[in-house]
């Protein structure tokens, strides 16, 4: 009873957290929930380990083989990321042409996969990577891409750290002597920490020297939670 009420309250702070940082003014497609999801899921653990459908480990077997419901989520994400990108055919082509030496690097990612000693993982590997890629062209290609970036990371960050904070409350003491939030690993908690904690510290000092912006507090009180919740 204990745990469900703390769950809860935490989905109430996240509900909060997400009101106070909104801007009516800054529009920005919905399609960007979908790089939220993308951002999450990579930082956090896959379906597979929240559905409690496998076990998390490190094996060869697991490493090599992976879970067919992660595949199947990951590519329904990438399916939808590139279907938005198909809509924005104009911007797509211009960052393309913009980027070449990306593609190009992305080209030569594709052709290792022949001379791979695991071309099934190799395979699945650069499938990801062209996800990554999608992701990233669904944020520049937004009416507002530099709004589009930020609210990408505040949107991980409201649903991350506090979430990690919950985790940990609810599996307490572990005996491994560290934290791992969401994250499997405390390098993976320890890299996604470091991407939306600076993301969080940077959005808060651009909102405390732009004094004229509407609902300034609200939106400096979110930041400064998040940062503050940062390990």
């Amino acid at each position: 009873m204990i745990q469900f009420a703390g769950t809860i309250v935490f989905i109430i702070g996240i509900l909060v957290l997400f009101a106070l940082d909104r801007d009516k003014q800054a529009r920005t497609s919905k399609a960007l929930w979908i790089p939220v999801v993308w951002l999450f899921l990579a930082g956090s653990r896959p379906v597979s380990f929240w559905l409690h459908m496998r076990m998390i480990g490190n094996s060869a077997d697991d490493l090599l083989e992976g879970s067919p419901l992660d595949r199947a989520v990951i590519t329904a994400i990438i399916v939808l990321a590139l279907i938005v990108l198909f809509t924005r055919g104009q911007k797509v082509v211009a960052l393309l042409r913009a980027n070449a030496p990306i593609l190009l690097f992305l080209c030569y990612c594709g052709a290792s996969i022949v001379w791979s000693d695991f071309p099934d993982v190799a395979f699945k590997r650069f499938v990801r990577a062209i996800g990554d890629f999608a992701m990233i062209m669904v944020v520049l290609t937004d009416p507002r891409p530099s709004v589009a970036v930020e609210r990408v990371l505040a949107r991980a960050g409201f649903l991350i750290f506090p979430l990690s904070i919950l985790f940990e409350i609810g599996r307490g003491y572990s005996g491994l002597g560290y934290h791992a939030g969401l994250a499997t690993d405390k390098n993976m908690f320890g890299m996604i920490s470091l991407i939306l904690g600076l993301a969080a510290i940077w959005r808060f000092q651009k909102l405390l020297r732009d004094e004229d912006r509407e609902h300034r507090f609200r939106r400096l009180v979110a930041q400064g939670t998040i940062a503050a919740m940062v390990p």
